[in-house]
């Protein structure tokens, strides 16, 4: 979870499920809860997942469609290819 608002220059992220979040004060649960909420809220459906896996030696591109992924196999390829272009322009730009 990106909390650059509220912790400039931070990364933070939490464990789902028991505890990831148990030793936080329930307002400061409650405030990280909600600004989940509203981050998930806009970044809009999970559209695939774009992985690669980085060896010594290679590197492995892959997509997956889990359950709840808007895109699936049978899906259009432009469609998929979209999707694997804004993951390689986001890793570009990631630091």
């Amino acid at each position: 979870m990106d909390n650059s608002a509220s912790h400039p220059g931070q990364w933070i992220s939490y464990r789902s499920g028991s505890g990831g979040k148990d030793h936080l004060a329930p307002d400061v649960r409650a405030r990280i809860e909600e600004d989940e909420a509203v981050h998930a809220k806009a970044q809009g459906l999970l559209l695939c997942e774009v992985r690669v896996l980085v060896y010594e030696r290679e590197a492995i591109p892959q997509v997956s469609f889990t359950e709840d992924a808007a895109l699936g196999v049978e899906s259009d390829a432009s469609e998929l290819a979209a999707a694997v272009a804004r993951a390689r322009n986001s890793l570009a730009d990631w630091r």
